[in-house]
């Protein structure tokens, strides 16, 4: 089931990038295979966010590598590699939303705060304010639209420009403004609405 889950962690700059992705244009499947390498963890953390479960989100990861794969031959090289991945996985994963049509819980059992940095401080009442509150977002952007938590996750959580959003969804940079705003608003107004309710 996890055909790229073996793959080690690649890491290489533009230039050694650029080269790769002229193979894998040409067919060379070791040459897309470190690009999987160096990619799959990222779009793995984006398709967890938009699905929810990390069973759905290992085939949608897969599901979009293969999808990525058999199109190549069609990659722009003037267009970064990581761009058209995630379009395509924010596709597959939209698609296998409203397949299924359910929302599963989000889940955040792990060392990182919903923006993927580690929590590092040494005092434990203010790691539990940092959890629950990582909880309460994360829960919040489960009720967000699928448009608008996906300009969320790619924003938050990739830290994906607005340029880069907009390439990797096809849609005006003036959207990608507007539906990132709408979200912040809505997950701001759920997480403060809860907290409230927690404190009285």
């Amino acid at each position: 089931m996890m055909l790229f889950l073996v793959l080690l962690a690649a890491v290489f700059d533009d230039e050694e990038e650029a080269l790769i992705l002229r193979k894998a244009i040409e067919g060379d499947r070791e040459a897309y295979g470190r690009l999987v390498s160096k990619y799959q963890k990222r779009v793995f953390r984006v398709a967890r966010r938009l699905c929810g479960s990390d069973d759905d989100a290992w085939d949608i990861t897969q599901e979009s590598f293969i999808r990525a794969m058999n199109a190549m031959g069609s990659f722009d090289p003037d267009f970064r590699f990581f761009t058209w991945i995630y379009r395509i996985v924010t596709n597959v994963a939209i698609n296998t939303h409203r397949k299924t049509g359910r929302r599963a819980e989000v889940e955040y059992q792990d060392e990182h705060g919903y923006q993927g940095q580690t929590v590092t401080l040494d005092q434990a009442p203010l790691n539990a304010a940092a959890d629950e509150l990582a909880l309460l977002v994360g829960r919040a952007v489960e009720t967000l639209s699928v448009p608008l938590r996906t300009v969320f996750v790619l924003r938050v959580d990739q830290e994906l420009s607005y340029t880069e959003i907009a390439q990797s969804l096809g849609i005006a940079v003036g959207t990608v403004m507007s539906r990132l705003n709408r979200a912040r608003n809505q997950v701001r107004t759920i997480v403060s609405r809860e907290l409230e309710g927690a404190g009285s």
